[in-house]
């Protein structure tokens, strides 16, 4: 359903360093369910990306730095990409005629059990933002999928800490909530009143750090969140971190994260380790999964993602793991130079098998 001019409007923004396929995906889904606008600032250059969804309708292309970081910054790139995110998207916040404005990565996919904008017109003026809560994408098979987004949905399991070692034993370390990745949600974030929007939550201006904005989370609104679109794409992302040198005080990953970070570089070397890796973080036995769906922890939705991403871009989209890898090698030719010099990192291994 399109959005009418009575309604409020609402877009979502992403700072994105991926293989095109992700990105266009990432905005068909998103014109798909109803966003007005989506604006795509490329961290670095992808002229492949850019061609694909340049001449998209709604679709704004951006670059990380094109304004020469005027807002706040000094004139200097943030040297996180945390920062060049929350850049990103307080300039979009700022200059957007958008009512209200999402938040989330390349990998995290809205999703809708009535219009968004129907729930929009009813939130009070006394809400500045809304919390989508996370439905994180598991696997119950080892066998790659028909496309990249196949698979189950876990959800944020609040008796973990009690409960969670017996249930998955030593693979417990990995998760945080019953989740593998982050359990903070995204914010839809209400325009014109000069907030900044930090990676979770909406900030009451540039300079704070506090979430103390008034909110609820949304009861119509949800986001799918891919951690990683194949085993070889969520290694990467684990060793990109082990290896990735800040300044300045770290970035506070909670203890299951920073146990999947050292694990991946200490299994580097090993394709198969590191596929072990990847299959106790993120694979379900079948009677986990029984006991979790019993629990209305895990979920399996239909999911349109790979047929709007077709009817946008007909056959100039491969979303086969296998494809979508290939193109991976290709977009992170120098992390993995790096990681080989590093590890005697090959991931020709990890390759999906279709």
């Amino acid at each position: 359903m399109t959005q009418s001019e009575e309604m409020p409007r609402w877009g979502v923004v992403a700072t994105v360093d991926e293989p095109a396929a992700l990105v266009a995906a990432y905005v068909a889904h998103h014109r798909a369910i109803g966003a007005s606008e989506v604006h795509v600032f490329f961290d670095r250059p992808n002229p492949e990306a850019e061609a694909l969804i340049g001449g998209v309708d709604g679709v704004f292309v951006h670059h990380s730095g094109e304004d020469g970081w005027a807002r706040g910054w000094r004139n200097k790139r943030p040297a996180r990409h945390q920062g060049r995110q929350k850049y990103n998207a307080t300039r979009t916040l700022a200059e957007t005629d958008l009512d209200w404005l999402i938040h989330c990565d390349a990998d995290e996919f809205v999703s809708l059990a009535r219009p968004l904008e129907w729930e929009l017109a009813k939130t009070g003026e006394q809400k500045a933002w809304l919390r989508l809560e996370v439905d994180e994408r598991c696997y119950l098979s080892k066998a790659p999928g028909a496309d990249i987004f196949a698979g189950a949905f876990r959800r944020r399991w609040d008796g973990f800490a009690e409960e969670g070692l017996l249930f998955y034993g030593l693979r417990a370390r990995y998760l945080h909530k019953g989740l593998a990745g982050h359990v903070a949600g995204k914010p839809v974030v209400r325009s014109g009143r000069g907030y900044a929007i930090g990676v979770h939550f909406p900030l009451s201006h540039w300079d704070s750090t506090v979430n103390d904005l008034p909110y609820r989370p949304s009861y119509n609104a949800r986001l799918m969140h891919f951690d990683g679109l194949t085993p070889l794409h969520f290694l990467l992302k684990m060793l990109r971190r082990v290896t990735t040198k800040v300044t300045g005080q770290p970035v506070p990953y909670v203890n299951s994260r920073t146990a999947q970070f050292n694990e991946a570089a200490l299994r580097a070397e090993d394709p198969d380790e590191l596929m072990r890796l990847w299959w106790d973080v993120q694979g379900l036995r079948d009677y986990e999964a029984e006991e979790l769906v019993a629990h209305e922890l895990l979920i399996r939705p239909q999911l349109a993602i790979a047929e709007a991403t077709r009817a946008l871009f007909d056959d100039k989209v491969d979303l086969s793991p296998a494809g979508f890898d290939r193109a991976l090698i290709r977009h992170e030719a120098d992390l993995i130079g790096r990681l080989h010099d590093a590890f005697g990192f090959d991931p020709e291994p990890l390759v999906s098998s279709a």
